[in-house]
């Protein structure tokens, strides 16, 4: 199945469109009505008060996944992190968003704002660190993510270890970084100022770190048996990858590195949602340059060809995943 993302990119297209179908069949057949956040989420909130019908809600859902699919394909391009002819790292990020999404929800949508966020973090030249101006820029981003889907303030998490990552902790950097992510808050602090909403807003906030729990989500046997191999899969990937960082550029070891690292938003929020099974929404980047490195790993320089039993197990190791998320 991996040969068809060396052909013609109109068969990667016809693919990624068949795959797509299958992964929202079941949304589309039964639409759910988007829910209340639950949250602090007033950029949500405004979107959920259209009354946005079910099905339409499901299927502006799908759109952005798959566009953001494509987005995130460009973006791991432009960095050297994914082969330019190929649309793999499309598809295995439409299968990890989609894994467990349902319709549009608050969680997908400040998902879907990792892609940008992360654009602004990689490096793209010689330079093996990061401009003032997109510190500010990614952090304004992570802070209209929060006001979309409130716990991702984990983020931060991820970013503090991105920015030890770039040697990004001078009091300035840290400074731009705190000013960004209150930026969209000043805005929203001034409008509800003069709404008389300022009090209730932080009452809001502050009542989210009160909600912590670490609970189990109530899935069926065989849905928490199609996470676990989507977890799996991931985590054998990620190690593999991370062991073969020495043997790339700065630059690319540097790049991998961010993407890699934003695994510890995933746990970082699992205080927020469940446990198990794991939300792969805000863990589709990482998954998909992982294992999009791991079906694509060159072979050692004694060893160039690729054996035809290893082009199998990686044929069926892609087909179980898309399975394993249509199950989920």
């Amino acid at each position: 199945m991996l040969k068809i993302f060396e052909k013609s990119t109109i068969v990667q297209v016809f693919t990624i469109l068949v795959v797509t179908a299958l992964l929202w069949a079941k949304a589309l057949a039964d639409p759910q009505p988007m829910a209340p956040s639950g949250h602090f989420s007033p950029l949500y909130d405004l979107i959920f008060n259209l009354s946005i019908p079910p099905l339409v809600g499901v299927i502006i859902a799908m759109v952005l996944v798959v566009l953001a699919g494509f987005f995130a394909n460009l973006v791991l391009a432009n960095a050297g992190l994914a082969p330019r002819n190929s649309l793999l790292p499309t598809l295995l990020f439409i299968v990890a968003m989609s894994a467990t999404a349902t319709t549009l929800t608050p969680s997908l949508m400040a998902a879907l704002m990792v892609i940008i966020i992360i654009d602004k973090l990689l490096l793209r030249k010689t330079s093996l660190s990061i401009m003032s101006d997109k510190i500010f820029i990614s952090a304004a981003l992570i802070g209209i993510a929060t006001m979309i889907y409130f716990p991702a303030i984990t983020l931060v998490v991820a970013y503090l270890l991105i920015a030890i990552n770039y040697q990004l902790y001078s009091w300035r950097e840290i400074t731009i970084f705190f000013l960004g992510l209150l930026a969209p808050y000043f805005l929203l602090w001034s409008v509800l100022l003069f709404t008389d909403g300022l009090a209730d807003s932080f009452v809001a906030m502050g009542a989210e770190f009160g909600t912590l729990s670490l609970s189990v989500g109530d899935v069926t046997t065989l849905q928490s048996f199609a996470n676990g191999v989507l977890i799996l899969s991931f985590l054998i990937s990620l190690f593999i990858v991370w062991s073969h960082l020495g043997e790339k550029t700065a630059t690319w070891s540097k790049n991998a590195t961010t993407l890699m690292l934003l695994t510890a938003t995933t746990v970082a929020l699992m205080p927020f949602k469940q446990l198990y099974p794991v939300s792969f929404e805000f863990l589709a980047l990482p998954f998909t340059f992982c294992l999009c490195q791991r079906f694509t790993l060159k072979p050692s320089h004694h060893n160039r060809s690729r054996s035809t039993l290893k082009d199998n197990l990686f044929d069926i190791l892609l087909v179980i995943i898309i399975i394993a998320a249509v199950l989920c």
